[in-house]
């Protein structure tokens, strides 16, 4: 009896590391970028481009996932004007979701959070806070060096 258990809990742990990541960050391999506040996009496309982790689409149905600052409903209205869903899962109305307005601030302006999008299964793959201290190019840069070496680690050091 007393080698059930620590088999039993090989056995869990080994179903519990085969088991798929639902987020299925792993099979991102091209993404497209939103328009980003303060030009954010243009740098992060930059930093991404240069590392070899994820290719940067410029048509954004050719891309696994979606890079965005903003989850409001610009966003989804965007979304689902190119990626229609095929269930009849009713779309929330304006209104309806009052998370988007709590990660903005008083002028609109995201507060730092870039959030990586699978745009077919609606879920949020990765996300990042970092937000810069002023809208200089040397600290969106460095904004930009931050969330690609985040996004790099979450994606297993891949290249």
């Amino acid at each position: 009896m007393s080698i059930g258990w620590p088999l039993f809990t090989v056995a869990l742990f080994g179903c519990a590391l085969s088991g798929g990541d639902f987020r299925e960050l792993s099979r991102v391999r091209t993404i497209y970028i939103l328009g980003m506040s303060n030009g954010l996009d243009q740098f992060l496309a930059n930093r991404l481009t240069n590392s070899g982790v994820l290719w940067v689409v410029l048509d954004p149905l050719r891309a696994d996932a979606i890079l965005t600052d903003r989850l409001d409903e610009g966003f989804w209205t965007w979304l689902n004007a190119r990626y229609p869903l095929s269930s009849k899962a009713p779309i929330p109305e304006r209104g309806d979701d009052l998370r988007s307005k709590s990660l903005m601030g008083l002028t609109g302006r995201t507060r730092g959070t870039v959030f990586l999008v699978d745009p077919r299964s609606r879920l949020v793959l990765w996300s990042s806070y970092n937000q810069p201290r002023k809208a200089s190019a040397d600290e969106l840069d460095s904004v930009a060096v931050r969330v690609t070496k985040s996004l790099t680690n979450s994606l297993g050091g891949k290249k």
